[in-house]
């Protein structure tokens, strides 16, 4: 068995221009998946103080709820952005992304999960409410991200 950084140095050998190692990667990202996690980060932030009397009401703590919200956004934009400039690389396997889209998929179901799994018993609107939620935003960050991946890059 072969470790991560055997599988980068593999990499570098077959496309030159592939960064090495997870921290690489990440400094690689660029100002727009950086600045698309903080938005990730800012739209937790407003969601949580918007839906603070509901959780309060259906016996969620909110704090727990804001601490996993806001701790799970910057993985889920940094593996959002990660994804997609892998998938943009024709000279990158599809493979390479899919421990970012674990990432991402991991860090967009943890609040909701939270939520639906601490609460007790919920209205049965609630749950179909949590669950809409769910299938509405993973559907419109499924598109976005298959979007921003044919989306010709930015001569430079």
């Amino acid at each position: 068995m072969t470790d991560n950084r055997d599988s980068d140095l593999a990499l570098a050998e077959h496309v030159p221009d592939a960064p090495t190692g997870v921290m690489a990667e990440l400094r690689d990202l660029g100002a727009l998946g950086k600045a698309w996690t903080g938005t990730v980060v800012l739209f937790c932030l407003a969601r949580a103080v918007a839906i603070w009397p509901a959780l309060v009401r259906y016996n969620v703590n909110p704090w727990w709820f804001l601490a996993l919200d806001v701790g799970t956004a910057p993985t889920y934009g940094i593996g959002q952005a990660m994804a997609v400039k892998i998938l943009r690389n024709e000279r990158r396997s599809p493979r390479d992304a899919l421990a970012w889209i674990a990432m991402v998929i991991a860090s967009f179901l943890a609040p909701y999960l939270y939520v639906l799994a601490s609460a007790g018993h919920l209205p049965l609107y609630v749950i179909g409410g949590v669950v809409a939620w769910m299938a509405v935003f993973g559907a419109l960050a499924a598109y976005r991200m298959a979007r921003e991946i044919r989306v010709e890059p930015v001569a430079s």
